[in-house]
């Protein structure tokens, strides 16, 4: 081979090489990034931490660490935080609102995260003066919202975030159920057209029956959404409880509302709701129907 055709050969090498780089470079640049979804297992373990905080009493240590931890994981995941602080029988209330503008809801997203001060549906006897942990009864519904926050597009319909604070103590003097959401819905001057509440959602054995109370229309959203899913077995199709819950204020004020709960749970107001009795497989079957309604509701 002469020096030429050497050097034309060497040449034909080196295009073919930077055409082959530039493909690939191409192809990497190209490629849209995967799709984030909800991701059960932080999920689970944000059950986990915030049990660890130890009982969320509304006025305690744990309750404020609670509050703390989770205005920071909303600001990590780019939401603006808002504290809607008042005040109700004598007692504070922080309820956190997390939201990405300053638009107002189209869907609100809401679970309370303090916990009960006293376990008195303790089959122990000796132990219905102690605090209730709160895995389920508290931790899960807040464990979902966190997770949606980490996972939903930016682009969606406006949607709220509120944790709700002063829920679960009643029938103790000086109390009552769902000081929090009483007072947010109340005093913030908003009408969204769905409010969601989740409350109880862990369960490792889920049952989340049709709540008689909430609004038909949404439920019904919710659950054709949870069977597409193959969430059935979670999502049972039959009416059960009437419940008290987060949306019962909304409700009272003309605002479409749905509580998501399984009021099945055999350690609810005990010491034994533990994260051993939550998994994460429940906490993917509210959260990945949710955040396929969401994402439904943004479609044109």
């Amino acid at each position: 081979m002469t020096k030429r055709a050497v050097s034309t050969y060497l040449i034909l090498i080196g295009l073919l090489l930077t055409l082959v780089v530039g493909w690939y470079i191409a192809s990497f640049l190209n490629v849209e990034p995967a799709p984030v979804s909800f991701n059960s297992s932080r999920a689970y373990a944000d059950v986990q931490t915030q049990v660890d905080f130890g009982p969320r009493i509304p006025e305690t240590e744990g309750h404020a660490k609670t509050r703390a931890w989770m205005i920071a994981e909303l600001e990590s995941a780019g939401w603006i935080v808002d504290v809607h602080e008042s005040e109700r029988m004598g007692h504070p209330i922080y309820n956190i609102i997390a939201k990405r503008n300053a638009e107002p809801p189209q869907i609100i997203l809401g679970a309370h995260y303090d916990t009960r001060m006293i376990a008195d549906h303790d089959p122990d006897l000796t132990k219905r003066a102690e605090p209730v942990p709160g895995a389920n009864d508290g931790a899960s519904g807040v464990a979902v919202l966190l997770e949606l926050a980490r996972s939903l597009p930016a682009d969606t319909v406006p949607v709220w975030l509120v944790f709700f604070d002063t829920e679960d103590n009643g029938r103790i003097e000086g109390w009552d159920w769902i000081l929090g959401s009483r007072a947010f819905a109340e005093e913030i001057p908003i009408r969204p057209e769905a409010v969601v509440i989740v409350d109880m959602i862990g369960d490792a054995d889920l049952n989340i029956h049709l709540e008689k109370n909430s609004d038909v229309a949404i439920r019904t959203e919710i659950w054709d959404t949870a069977n597409k899913l193959g969430y059935g077995k979670q999502f049972i199709n039959t009416e059960k409880f009437s419940m008290l819950d987060d949306h019962t204020p909304f409700l009272e004020a003309g605002i479409p509302a749905v509580d998501l709960i399984d009021f099945d749970y055999p350690y609810w107001h005990t010491t034994q709701d533990t994260p051993d009795k939550v998994s994460a497989e429940s906490l993917q079957a509210v959260g990945d129907t949710l955040w396929h309604w969401v994402v439904e509701k943004t479609k044109p």
